[in-house]
């Protein structure tokens, strides 16, 4: 079954697809990072489907408030050594 699968929420790789764990589960996995999202125990791949998309979308959420505040932070340092800058201008 052919699943549109989110990137992998930790290093951004496309590259993600449903593999079959040793026990017979199923269970989305990143193929640069090996980063996997829950394990479908009964091999479901619809359901570890569902597990990866609640996980990245989580995972998403989170990264977006960090970049955020980093930016933020960015912006207000530009802001501080322009003013620097245009101190010793003058």
């Amino acid at each position: 079954m052919a699943h549109k699968l989110h990137p992998c929420p930790y290093c951004a790789c496309p590259q993600v697809s449903v593999e079959r764990t040793a026990e017979g589960g199923a269970v989305v996995a990143c193929g640069a990072c090996g980063m996997a999202g829950p394990e479908s125990v009964d091999g479901d791949e619809a359901e570890a489907v569902k597990g990866w998309e609640i996980l990245c979308g989580r995972l998403c959420t989170h990264c977006r408030r960090v970049y955020v505040k980093r930016i933020i932070d960015l912006k207000k340092r530009i802001s501080y050594m322009e003013g620097i800058q245009n101190e010793h201008k003058a």
